[in-house]
């Protein structure tokens, strides 16, 4: 009998309703993307009989999707047994028969809607919301009065997911954990209802403070998504539901801000995606006129809660209500650099530049400024718009300042590790640094995300993939979290989990340029120039002729046997690289791919001079596996201080 004529499909201990399309297992809801449940569903409706690869491409994906079909059914079928933690060596569900298609063996038991038992009751603690409280502050005006309700609202939230019950450690509610045991929350970005289009910046200052805050409440039991997957939703229109199906999250804080002349109003509630159903919310509205006061008024007033609630010293619930300068403008200036660096534009990376020195100047104190500062000396450098021997020491006094001011500061931790290890092959300093970037901030991303890479360019490639893994967990709708696994899976030589890697990608974001890249090298890898190819040339009409692609479009040209259009596209290379970024390891790489070892060896000694960052690939990138045996290429691994 066909499952679609029923609302509930059972096996083993997972239920799949095919009305709502959730699945669960014993009750608790997984996480299940919208082409693995219809993988799931299409061969539940022919459970015990052979349903084809042509079957599956001709329901679930149209002629015109671009993404390649046999990556992208790959790709699901693998996220789908994740998601029943099944295998294909010993198949408990989904039986592979090789180059057919696939079966689904499991006993399973169906039930029409008039069959079912009516669901349990949701059995949630209500909690109160915290009333108002109305506070006068006295002092100048200021109009950063933002900053002194982030660490209020976050020790709130906090406060109400303890008491409430709706921490991993209360007793009604386990589900919705990550693979840790951990409970799963996402902080939404904050909207801007002040009606200028110029305040953008505070919404989402006050998205990325509490997203930093809640990670280091309890990292071991509470995992906070990180702030690229959370931004994805910015003015959307899904539902709680949707949202915490896409980032396997059980709860969201939601928040909006308005002004005023003189006064601020920050409105923010706790919702269960599971229920949509809101168990907290409160309103701070204040006279915007001075920080410290009304900081300090307010955090009294929620610690009061928490130590009624909870019985604990409140020391412990306020000792977070830090991070930021204490002066209103360094603050504001601090705010709008972050907001401009995350444009990931030439012109945003100076105007954050710009503000984050402005805030130095006005509080020489403050170490999360100069950690920011830090990163973006780094991005003007490796995107070639300030020369590398001037930017990365930048880079490293400002980090080094940072944690002088605050050596428990994760982020400048973090800054410094990445500039030891792409300017100074200082790999035992990058090292330690990210893993006391990763021990002070468990929850942040990009340090391991970072971290991975440098364990790949150690050799110490599946270490490397569980922090690459981790830091998707922590960001599940980032394409860029999920190319960095593919990456490193490209790194071990593991080219086809590579390609499905990459293909979830671009599932996020199918005009993901550096994806369409990564995926040309990967193709050309396994020996595939035409896909290569056409990937390469997709990439350039998405990103424009950047050195990158050029380069490796010519790498690949060069290794079809395309040698004269190889060359044409050096021409263009050398054209448009800047005198001050000659671009010499991707030229390498060219001549890597016509055959010229000797010309390839002397582009890579002038990298090795210029300390291209690009240098760390040399024990990993295969594009290097033909230069392997020649004794010169051991010499430039031992000069870049790699292992050999």
């Amino acid at each position: 009998m066909s499952a679609s004529v029923d609302a509930v499909v059972r096996f083993g201990a997972f239920e799949l309703d095919l009305r709502t399309g959730e699945l669960r297992k014993s009750g608790v809801r997984i996480n299940l993307p919208d082409q693995p449940f219809h993988v799931l569903k299409t061969l539940l409706d022919h459970p015990g009989e052979l349903v084809t690869r042509e079957e599956l491409r001709q329901r679930l994906w149209s002629a015109e999707t671009f993404v390649d079909f046999e990556h992208g059914l790959n790709a699901a079928v693998r996220r789908l047994r994740d998601a029943l933690g099944d295998s294909a060596d010993v198949p408990r569900f989904i039986e592979t028969l090789p180059r057919r298609g696939y079966r689904f063996i499991a006993p399973v038991i169906q039930k029409s809607a008039a069959e079912q038992e009516p669901p349990p009751p949701v059995d949630a603690i209500k909690s109160e919301a915290f009333p108002t409280t109305s506070v006068t502050p006295t002092g100048r005006p200021t109009r950063m009065v933002v900053f002194g309700v982030i660490a209020t609202i976050t020790i709130a939230t906090a406060a109400v997911l303890w008491a409430s019950g709706y921490l991993p450690w209360s007793q009604e509610h386990r589900r919705s954990k990550d693979v840790n045991g951990r409970f799963m929350l996402a902080v939404l970005p904050f909207e801007n209802l002040t009606g200028n289009g110029d305040q953008e910046y505070i919404g989402d200052g006050m998205t990325e403070e509490l997203i930093a805050q809640l990670g280091k409440m309890d990292p071991s039991r509470l995992g906070v998504i990180a702030r690229t997957s959370a931004m994805q939703f910015k003015k959307t229109t899904k539902r709680a539901d949707e949202i915490g199906a896409d980032l396997g999250v059980s709860h969201v804080v939601e928040g909006s801000i308005r002004t005023t002349d003189n006064r601020i109003r920050i409105a923010v509630q706790l919702i269960d995606t599971r229920t949509e159903s809101q168990l907290w919310a409160e309103q701070y509205e204040r006279d915007s006129k001075n920080l410290l006061t009304l900081q300090r008024d307010v955090a009294e007033a929620i610690a009061r809660q928490i130590t009624a609630r909870l019985g604990i010293v409140r020391a412990n619930a306020s000792g977070e209500a830090r991070r930021h300068s204490t002066v209103a403008e360094a603050y504001e200036h601090y705010l709008r650099g972050r907001y401009h660096s995350l444009q990931d534009t030439t012109d945003g990376l100076d105007k954050a530049m710009q503000h984050l020195r402005r805030a130095i100047e006005l509080d020489p104190s403050y170490a999360l400024a100069y950690s920011g500062l830090a990163d973006t000396y780094t991005l003007l450098g490796s995107y070639g718009v300030l020369p590398m021997s001037e930017a990365y020491p930048l880079a490293r006094a400002a980090a080094l300042k940072a944690l002088k001011l605050d050596d428990t500061l994760g982020e400048a931790h973090n800054s410094l590790a990445a500039i030891s290890a792409d300017y100074y092959w200082d790999w035992a300093d990058a090292e330690r640094h990210f893993k006391r970037a990763i021990e002070l901030e468990p929850n942040y991303e990009t340090a391991h995300s970072s971290y991975a890479f440098n364990l790949a360019y150690m050799g110490r490639g599946e270490e490397a993939l569980v922090f690459a893994e981790r830091a998707k967990h922590l960001d599940p709708v980032s394409p860029n979290a999920q190319m960095n696994v593919g990456i490193i899976l490209y790194f071990a030589r593991r080219y086809d989990e590579s390609i499905d890697e990459i293909a979830q990608a671009l599932e996020i974001n199918p005009n993901f340029g550096g994806a369409h890249v990564m995926l040309g090298r990967v193709y050309a890898a396994k020996g595939a120039a035409d896909h290569a190819i056409e990937e390469l040339e997709h990439a350039q009409g998405l990103i424009g002729p950047r050195p990158d692609v050029v380069a490796t479009h010519a790498y690949v040209l060069a290794r079809a046997g395309r040698q004269r259009e190889a060359r044409a596209v050096l021409d263009e290379l050398r054209r448009i690289s800047k005198p001050r970024d000659p671009a010499p390891f991707r030229l390498a790489m060219i001549h890597i791919g016509l055959g010229e070892t000797d010309r390839a060896f002397e582009w890579l000694e002038k990298a090795l001079q210029a300390r291209d960052w690009q240098m760390a690939l040399l024990n990993v990138e295969p594009i290097f596996d033909a230069l392997r045996p020649d004794p010169r290429f051991a010499a430039l691994v031992e000069r870049v201080g790699l292992p050999r």
